[in-house]
């Protein structure tokens, strides 16, 4: 049993607390009627089987958040011998009731609770009753309380025995007789407070009830004074509230995303200077950062990695355009070998290149002289491309003599081009 002092004691600190909080929902004389579900679980040493009842609650409140509540359960049990075992707990608790939310309260309760068994275990047992949980309204006079309870049993053996007594209990808030002053507009301001008693739902107020001042675009600026409150969201705005050109470089603010470049830089659509061309050190259309060849020369045909290539992608054939002979023999012309440098250079940049040098000539003379003329001019050719670094798995070459005409032998321009070297792919 509880002392008679630690009783007063505990009573004391209850009404304190009651009497310096403000005023919730319910007043004195307020009673409260509570169905509910409860869920023992019971001390080991009672050797009983946890079970579920139904019970009854009665408060009254005598000071505004603080009331004396009454309640019993009933259910029935076992032991472990399968006896049949009823179970009444009571108890008795001053329970504070603190607002959360306009339409929710924490519960704290503590005081006195008592058991009887009956049938298998002809026993009862007091001692000291604590709980807490969460009263949420449903209306004005009805709500759903969710509560745990603990419960502490003084026993001669509580050194060693298990003497804490847990439940869970649910049920149904019933308020009757007077529910305090109003909220007329459900803002949490009673009315005798409420300097703006017709504040729309769902509004945020001040300790008065009066709207706070509001900022509906999110921009920073107060509606009092935004002259632009439908400013898009994350949009920088001005003290007015309105889009604003701040870097001052003829881009508004809601698509400016450079906006602080600086004075008189000339910048894109969206605000933003443009970016500078990638670097191209060699001129060949292919940035740095992607030339594998970065010393290619100056207007030669390069592919896709910056390094030279003699054929288009889908070219088989390339004449050798410039590269000539002297009449009749198979020594190489001065601008014969610039253009055979820059062919050299860039079959070394292609390793996997394999290509055939073809001699041609034009029909005048025998065929016999023709044939033997276009080989030695191949292997002429072959034998610079070989002293230029061009390695020998590359080149083979061949003479076709006046066979393969490109244009009529009946005209010099003809037979000027029939006269050539020509490059085959052969990879």
């Amino acid at each position: 049993m509880l002392r008679d002092h630690s009783r007063r004691s505990l009573v004391a600190a209850f009404l304190l607390f009651g009497l310096t909080t403000p005023a919730s929902a319910q007043r004195g004389g307020t009673i409260e009627i509570l169905p509910l579900a409860r869920y023992t679980f019971f001390y080991d040493s009672l050797a009983l089987k946890n079970t579920l009842g139904v019970g009854l609650g009665l408060g009254i409140y005598f000071v505004p958040r603080l009331a004396l509540e009454v309640s019993g359960s009933y259910a029935e049990t076992h032991r472990q011998d399968s006896s049949r075992v009823t179970v009444l707990p009571v108890h008795a608790r001053l329970v504070a009731h603190l607002p959360l939310r306009p339409r929710t309260s924490a519960l704290l309760g503590l005081g006195y609770g008592r058991y009887s068994y009956g049938d298998g275990l002809d026993a009862h047992e007091d001692g000291l009753a604590a709980l807490a949980g969460l009263r949420f309204s449903l209306a004005e006079r009805l709500g759903l309380r969710l509560e745990a309870t603990a419960d502490y049993i003084p026993t001669p053996t509580a050194s060693t025995v298990r003497v804490w007594t847990f439940g869970v209990q649910g049920g149904i808030s019933i308020l009757a007789g007077p529910v305090g002053p109003g909220d007329a507009d459900r803002d949490g301001v009673l009315n005798q407070l409420d300097r703006c008693p017709g504040t729309p739902v769902g509004e945020r107020v001040d300790p008065t009830g009066c709207p706070l001042p509001r900022d509906e675009d999110g921009d920073g600026v107060l509606d009092a004074a935004d002259r632009c409150p439908e400013s898009p969201a994350g949009q920088r705005v001005d003290l007015n509230g309105c889009n604003a050109d701040l870097d001052g470089d003829g881009v508004g603010n809601a698509r400016d995303r450079c906006p602080a470049t600086p004075p008189g830089i000339a910048v894109d659509e969206i605000g933003c200077p443009p970016a500078p061309p990638p670097a191209d050190t060699d001129g060949d259309g292919v940035p740095d950062a992607a030339d594998r060849c970065p010393a290619t020369p100056h207007g030669g045909r390069v592919d896709a990695v910056g390094c030279s290539t003699l054929f288009e992608p889908a070219q088989r054939t390339l004449v050798l355009h410039g590269v000539t002979f002297a009449s009749g023999a198979a020594t190489l012309s001065p601008d014969a070998k610039v253009v055979l440098r820059e062919t050299a250079m860039a079959l070394i940049q292609d390793p996997a290149s394999r290509v055939e040098i073809a001699g041609h000539t034009d029909s005048t003379g025998s065929r016999s002289v023709n044939l033997r003329l276009s080989r030695d001019r191949a292997r002429s050719v072959r034998a610079f491309l070989l002293a230029a670094g061009v390695p020998a798995g590359q080149l083979s070459t061949a003479g076709y003599g006046p066979d393969q005409p490109i244009a009529t032998n009946a005209t010099a321009e003809g037979r000027a081009a029939n006269r050539r070297v020509e490059l085959r792919r052969r990879d």
